[in-house]
């Protein structure tokens, strides 16, 4: 297999036969409409950048569009430096009408950072750091327009160089894949960093990606690459001192056929044989002293670098510059692009040795001649600060104030890259330099690693700072202590966040604004440590201070936190929480979002999770969304995501499922921005949730495993006890009764759970335990929840819960009159809510029971009542169960939507006797203990062939299975 020619030529493809059979189904998925995506790996030189070259002239061949973006091992700090290589000339060529059709908000995401838009930026506004998810999903409507047209093949090589702005692109196209667009990654083996290996490595876990790993070729490819010029006799020699490397083979070979080069003595020297540096150095010896200058030059300005921009820096004039270029060129050593004027290495390996050989010296005034030269040109703040980070000096105020210029205009959208400018700036300054301005510049940086999730370097940039503030005003120190405890506690520290707290309100006068605001820290801690009765008796005390002083303000973040942890309490504190929300509420009401300070956000989240906790929901949605438009007014993003995952949760409780699968959607996201793992976990939970009343079961299942996997190996976040809830309770609605069970019971007694939350999540456990016939325990898990909920009376999903389970339970024990009076008035009590899933879920229930008494007719109605609920809100699998208790009651075409015309197609001659036996009892209603017992097996092998079944019929649930079933009884008759 070659590399490239000295003309830039790709040479004609040896080898890797299997490997582009590989490469060609992922372009026949996306020509088929599907998507796809593929990694390519292996160890430098190996072949990669060849075999997709070959790849892409094939799918330019078949009609495909072919984008194409490299990361460069030098810039890998620019901002979005891939992205700009495969979109920036594709987007920009677009029509003025192409453009236009991408929408307003998704043309202005994109001209932020694709210099050829520019002139589509609107007036600027303000942003988080965390909002740059707005970016990444402007991308993938571009892509998805540009693959609308005609298949599209988008390669991105050399990852493992790729800036984090461009990785957190990649990383929302694998999550959010676009038909008919088939991507192609390229990274060396072992060479990515926990960051990047993390993105791929979820993509590959979720089945959106596969891997293609290259090994050497062999020695018969080995000969046919080199053709004639090496002896026979020889070959097995050389093919062994290179280890089947095709780009290792060919400067070998190069070097023996033009410079009579070396053929022994191998070894490695960061992962490169020495022979192969012996090789190059050998053709770098040969070029002319000022083509090496030019040479050296090009490897410091970039790759492809800009010849202007290397003549600068070799400090050569126009006729020396030609001269010495057409050197280059014919040396081999670098090729023409398509671009004019600009130019590129044969092998990013050679422009390593080349930059490296140059000496240190050298390219510390190398880089300070680009910098003077870019200073004079229209060129990214990031290109500049990139030159005068490898040449500044200390005091050098030129660069201080071009990396700090590059870190604000960064930090945005590209936090990581912010990061890396305010710390080559704080470097810079001076010892002598004011605190005030180190200051400024350290809390800085510690806000943009705090966007991007590096708590850890964040605290350690924060607790340098604290020593710089010793001799400044004590309520600075003190604020600095809070900013330090909220990141002691997302990374699980409540102690030392406690800690960090008590310290800080040494610092401030006691019964001051600063002193209550401290305090309503320590009652969060509170909270996270599970003292919620201390959590509540400080809210207190700060609400009594706050009214003490008069201050309004202090007194809504006092009412707000106190109603929300109240909420974690039962009978009269918890009725009290309803009151302290109302005066919460009031006091919002009279304020404009321009006259709500920063720091009144935190109270406006605890008003919407009081909301949501006493089940008010519209009135969640209503300050949800203003909580977003705060977040995205003032910059505040450390609450987005909270209020957007809030708001997901009451458009579940509401029915409006779609809607708030997007908004889900969007709080991942945004999680994901901050690379805050429980909040991704609870995000994702949520989502999870929806996903399953959608009927999504398969993405639901990866949602709540991603979920559950995250809080075990970080089980001291703030919501850890929620994804096992979450996930438990989806897969016990998918038959899945064992582990469902186990993850509610472990959160539990893991986690403890705030009373007032079992009567939401219990109801599944006592599913489960009527499912495995286990009905005692189903008992005593409905008294719990019965216990908890007769201390809210005044919750009506609560009293709902308490009354659907009692009827679950009846009806298991065969007190069916009994049953059918307690699912009546679970019907009225969710009604009352408001959340129209839990009563169509009740009207169900109550069908069974009617039909138990022999009252058809009002079975079918309460099953069609229930039928058109889950129909309206897209909730397929409880609309299946619906449609299979009317098939059981003699109602052969449910009202609504047909049943899935899969249903006709299924064969279900396939099965095994056994199977079918199972199938036929699962019609029954029976459950898993009891075909157990019919059939003389264990529980677990009737769970196994469920299992079998579930992936060989393609349901994802019993009630779906006895759907399909009655499907096919029904198309049989017709």
């Amino acid at each position: 297999m070659s590399g490239v020619s000295a003309g830039g030529v790709a040479r004609p493809l040896v080898g890797r036969v299997e490997e582009m059979r590989e490469l060609a189904r992922v372009l026949t998925a996306a020509r088929k409409g599907r998507t796809s995506a593929i990694a390519v790996t292996g160890e430098p030189g190996i072949g990669k950048t060849r075999l997709l070259q070959e790849i892409r002239q094939e799918a330019l061949a078949q009609g495909f569009q072919v984008l194409e973006g490299r990361g460069t091992e030098l810039e890998r700090e620019f901002p979005y430096a891939v992205v700009i290589d495969a979109f920036d000339e594709p987007l920009g060529s677009l029509s003025r009408t192409s453009l236009k059709a991408l929408g307003e908000e998704c043309l202005s995401e994109l001209s932020r950072i694709l210099p050829s838009l520019h002139r589509w930026s609107g007036s600027p506004t303000r942003s988080t750091q965390i909002d740059r998810h707005r970016c990444h999903r402007s991308v993938r409507m571009a892509l998805q327009r540009l693959a609308a047209q005609r298949p599209l093949l988008l390669v991105l090589d050399d990852i493992h160089w790729v800036d984090h702005a461009s990785l957190e692109v990649i990383a929302h196209l694998l999550r959010n894949p676009v038909p008919r667009c088939a991507l192609m990654l390229a990274h060396r083996s072992r060479q990515l960093s926990s960051a990047h290996a993390a993105a791929l490595a979820r993509a590959v876990y979720d089945n959106t990606m596969s891997s293609l790993e290259l090994g050497p070729l062999s020695i018969a490819e080995a000969a046919e690459l080199l053709s004639d010029s090496v002896d026979t006799a020889d070959l097995s020699d050389f093919y062994r001192e290179c280890g089947g490397n095709p780009f290792y083979l060919q400067e070998v070979s190069r070097a023996r056929i033009r410079l009579g080069g070396p053929r022994t003595g191998i070894s490695d020297s960061y992962g490169i044989p020495t022979i192969v540096h012996d090789v190059l150095e050998q053709e770098i010896q040969a070029l002319s002293p000022r083509a090496r200058n030019l040479l050296q030059a090009a490897a410091v300005a970039g790759e492809p670098f800009d010849l202007e921009l290397a003549s600068d820096i070799a400090e050569l004039v126009e006729t020396e510059m030609l001269q010495t270029t057409d050197e280059l060129v014919a040396s081999g050593l670098i090729y023409e692009t398509e671009t004019p004027g600009r130019l590129a290495f044969r092998h990013p390996l050679i422009r390593r040795a080349v930059y490296e050989r140059s000496g240190y010296g050298w390219r510390r005034n190398a880089h300070k001649r680009a910098a003077k030269a870019l200073a004079n040109r229209d060129t990214a703040l990031s290109i500049r600060a990139h030159h005068l980070e490898h040449c500044g000096e200390a005091g050098d105020e030129e660069a201080i104030t071009v990396l700090v210029d590059a870190g604000k205009a960064a930090s945005q959208r590209a936090p990581v890259a912010a990061a890396r400018w305010f710390q080559a700036a704080l470097r810079l300054l001076p010892n002598e330099e004011s605190v005030d301005r180190r200051l400024a510049l350290s809390m800085s940086l510690a806000e943009v690693l705090n966007a991007c999730g590096r708590l850890r370097e964040s605290r350690e940039v924060l607790s340098r700072t604290l020593e710089l503030t010793a001799p400044v005003d004590p309520g600075e120190r003190a604020r600095m202590m809070a900013m330090l405890a909220v990141i002691e506690q997302g990374l699980g520290n409540a102690v030392e966040g406690r800690h960090l707290l008590t310290t800080a309100l040494t610092l401030v006068p006691p019964d001051s604004v600063a002193a209550a605001a401290l305090e309503l820290g320590l009652a969060k801690t509170d909270l996270l440590m599970r003292d919620w009765s201390e959590a509540v008796a400080v809210s207190a005390k700060v609400r009594q201070s706050a009214r003490k002083r008069g201050d309004r303000h202090l007194d809504f973040l006092g009412t707000a936190a106190s109603a929300f942890l109240k909420t974690t309490q039962l009978g009269d504190t918890l009725r009290e929480a309803g009151s302290d929300l109302d005066e919460a509420v009031r006091t919002l009401d009279t304020l404009t979002d321009a006259e709500i300070p920063l720091a009144l956000i935190d109270g406006l989240a605890d008003v919407v999770i009081a909301a949501i906790s006493l089940e008010r929901f519209t009135m969640t949605v209503e300050y949800t969304t203003r909580g977003i438009r705060l977040c995205r007014r003032t910059g505040h993003g450390r609450r987005l995501v909270d209020f957007l995952h809030l708001q997901g949760l009451a458009l579940l409780m509401q029915g409006q499922l779609e809607r708030g699968l997007t908004i889900a959607d969007e709080a991942v996201e945004v999680a994901l921005m901050l690379d805050n793992p429980p909040m991704v976990a609870m995000a994702e939970s949520t989502r999870c949730w929806i996903l399953s009343l959608l009927g999504h079961t398969d993405q639901a299942f990866t949602a709540g495993a991603c979920a559950v996997r995250i809080t075990e190996e970080l089980p001291r976040g703030r919501y850890s006890y929620y994804p096992p809830l979450i996930y438990g309770m989806v897969l016990i609605q998918a038959g899945r009764y064992r582990r469902g069970r186990r993850l509610i019971l472990g959160a539990g007694g893991q986690f403890e759970i705030y009373p007032s939350l079992i009567p939401q999540f219990h109801p599944y456990l006592v599913e489960a335990e009527l499912a495995l016939g286990r009905i005692d325990a189903a008992e005593h898990a409905s008294r719990q929840i019965e216990l908890i909920a007769d201390a809210s009376p005044f919750l009506p999903m609560r009293i709902g819960h308490t009354r659907s389970t009692r009827a679950r339970v009846l009806l298991a024990r065969g007190e069916i009159r009994a049953a059918a009076h307690h699912a009546e008035q679970a019907v009225a009590e969710y009604q009352r809510s408001g959340c129209s899933l839990e009563v169509a879920r009740a009207r169900l229930l109550l069908g069974h029971a009617l039909a138990e008494l022999g009252g058809k007719p009002a079975a079918r109605r309460e099953f069609d009542s229930a039928l058109m609920i889950f129909e309206s809100q897209n909730a397929a699998r409880l609309a299946e169960q619906a449609r299979l208790a009317l098939r059981r009651v003699g109602e052969r075409h449910a009202s609504g939507r047909r049943s899935r015309s899969r249903a006709t197609n299924v064969g279900f001659g396939d099965l095994t006797e056994r199977q079918t036996e199972i199938v036929n009892r699962i019609v029954l209603g029976r459950t898993n203990r009891q075909i157990s017992e019919d059939l003389y097996v264990s529980e677990k092998t009737i769970e196994a062939h469920l299992t079998r079944l579930f992936a060989k019929l393609g349901v994802s649930s019993r009630a779906e299975l006895a759907a399909l079933v009655a499907g096919q009884q029904d198309h049989r008759q017709t």
